[in-house]
């Protein structure tokens, strides 16, 4: 089974989405979804506060920053597909701010196969 095969069935064990649109976001994955993760979950800080919450705006301009030459709108759009993985979590009561999610061990777990399978 191929890397990207085990990623599927993990994240649809975990009840994450189906198959059929794990595999369509997982082709589209690439290394500006990990770095909005990695944004999320490794931050060098100690627990509990080794998570960090974005505003859109906010995440955009770090990530300008750190020289990745990516527009506003695409990265909505990422954070989206990120949402329906249930990688992150948006803000019901102001759906610019994204969080990560509360399993925080799950998540870290598929982030580092993810970033084995694609770096």
């Amino acid at each position: 089974m191929s890397t990207q095969g085990s990623l599927v069935n993990v994240a649809t064990e975990q009840g994450i989405v189906s198959k059929k649109e794990i595999s369509s976001i997982f082709l589209n994955f690439d290394v500006i979804m990990i770095k909005i993760l990695q944004k999320f979950y490794f931050n060098e800080k100690v627990f509990p506060a080794d998570t960090t919450c974005f505003y859109v705006q906010q995440l955009f301009s770090d990530l300008r920053s750190d020289g990745l030459q990516i527009n506003l709108e695409t990265l909505r759009k990422r954070l989206e597909s990120l949402v329906k993985l249930k990688l992150i979590e948006k803000v019901d009561t102001y759906p610019r701010i994204y969080v990560p999610v509360r399993d925080v061990e799950k998540v870290r777990e598929l982030l580092t196969k993810v970033r084995e399978a694609f770096l």
